[in-house]
């Protein structure tokens, strides 16, 4: 069975020595970490505790981690570059999985989970009906229907099992919704009890939207599976970016509020050319052939490109800005090559989502180039040793860092000049 990030991220924080409590949005306990929505533990370091960290992964594709004032501020030296050393991992975690990362104060938490319990709530509540029937009622006597594709059992949920939707009226017209979103069938029944119709220029404007939200969840699925260059990297992250907006937007549509601000800013006679964008950025992500959840969200990507270019989204706070981009730790003075030595005398597990290695090399060696090499070194063979990989070592070359020589051995080196013999010690 295939990891989801929330079991990934579960298996991360155990092999950093935490004891994570798992919970669901409404802070239930949950007993499967692939089921969970927050983890929430203590965040200690050599015997002092500052207090509870909690890690959320919401619902518009970020992580998002809660915490008080004891971490960060008036922490001793070593400790507080612990903490920092620990959101950069989770940071590092959140690009792996294209997510994204955010930083909050742990008084805000009860408000998000709030809204989180409430949304959700809101779109399985008041449901009726019969075993292959189930109806919800909508705003100004307007109804979502539900046909089941099976007979539903005792205990079912009736939001489940759907073969089809309809919104119908009060007078008892019926509109079938092009999807089996509940989302998308609310959003639609928001729009007709206020007069509108799904083929009218909004209603096709909100199935757009829901079209649009379908094809980035594809690519971003696509997309996960693939080494990318930077650009196409770039367009990634704002597609994810541009997938929560759509997300949040779809949620305040079912609102009268939220529909009504959406209805006057929509400006239905708006073009954007994209087909130059489009063939652009397809070579951003041809290989042999082009997976068609990719080529699907390429007009999307296009539309996001054309308008401006992509700004950079700041993350951490004051401290983060002095970490040097790209590369943040070599091994520059006599302590750090003395860990890096001994590193290199035996082999370097790599460990799943290369948790073993990265948090090891972080201080000694950290470079974002390097750790992507360490991921995909991971998502092939979790046992793998690092110091074995022709890209590590090229990286390493490239890094000013030589990989240690057995003074027993001649050097063995591949096509591109990397040392390719099994490292013992360090050169001098």
């Amino acid at each position: 069975m295939e990891k989801t990030a929330a079991s990934n991220l579960y298996d991360l924080l155990v092999t950093r020595d935490f004891d994570p409590e798992i919970l669901d949005y409404a802070g239930k306990p949950v007993t499967d970490p692939a089921q969970a929505d927050l983890f929430s533990f203590d965040w200690k370091n050599d015997g002092r505790d500052y207090g509870t960290v909690v890690v959320l992964l919401g619902d518009n594709n970020n992580l998002q981690v809660y915490y008080g004032d004891n971490l960060g501020r008036g922490m001793e030296k070593e400790d507080r570059r612990a903490w920092y050393s620990f959101l950069e991992h989770l940071k590092y975690f959140a690009n792996r999985n294209l997510l994204q990362f955010e930083l909050n104060d742990l008084s805000k938490l009860k408000h998000t989970m709030q809204g989180m319990a409430a949304i959700k709530e809101g779109l399985f509540e008041g449901y009726y009906g019969t075993r292959k029937i189930s109806y919800s009622d909508q705003p100004k006597k307007t109804r979502l229907m539900i046909r089941h594709d099976r007979e539903l059992g005792e205990g079912d949920a009736r939001y489940r099992a759907i073969e089809s939707l309809f919104v119908e009226t009060a007078d008892g017209e019926r509109f079938r919704v092009p999807s089996r979103s509940l989302a998308h069938g609310r959003m639609l029944a928001r729009h007709i009890a206020e007069g509108g119709t799904p083929y009218d220029a909004f209603g096709q404007h909100i199935n757009g939207l829901v079209s649009e939200m379908a094809t980035l969840s594809r690519f971003i699925r696509a997309a996960k599976s693939r080494s990318l260059g930077d650009q196409a990297a770039g367009m990634t992250e704002s597609a994810v970016r541009h997938y929560a907006f759509l997300k949040a937007k779809a949620k305040r549509m079912i609102s009268q509020r939220g529909y009504r601000e959406e209805r006057e800013r929509f400006d239905p006679a708006q073009i954007t050319e994209t087909e130059i964008a489009v063939e652009s950025i397809r070579d951003m992500f041809v290989e042999q052939s082009l997976d068609h959840r990719i080529e699907e969200a390429l007009p999307i990507l296009a539309r996001l490109a054309v308008p401006a270019a992509m700004k950079e989204i700041t993350e951490f706070e004051q401290w983060a800005e002095q970490v040097a981009e790209g590369t943040w730790a070599l091994p520059d003075d006599a302590q750090k090559q003395r860990r890096l030595t001994d590193l290199m005398s035996q082999e370097l597990v790599v460990g799943p989502d290369a948790i073993n290695a990265t948090e090891q090399l972080y201080d000694v060696i950290g470079d974002d180039e390097l750790f992507d090499i360490l991921g995909d070194i991971a998502d092939a063979d979790p046992d793998a040793n690092v110091w074995a990989d022709a890209r590590v070592q090229k990286r390493l070359a490239q890094l000013g860092i030589d990989m240690p020589v057995p003074t027993t051995q001649q050097e063995d080196l591949d096509v591109d000049g990397v040392m390719m013999t099994k490292p013992s010690n360090m050169s001098s």
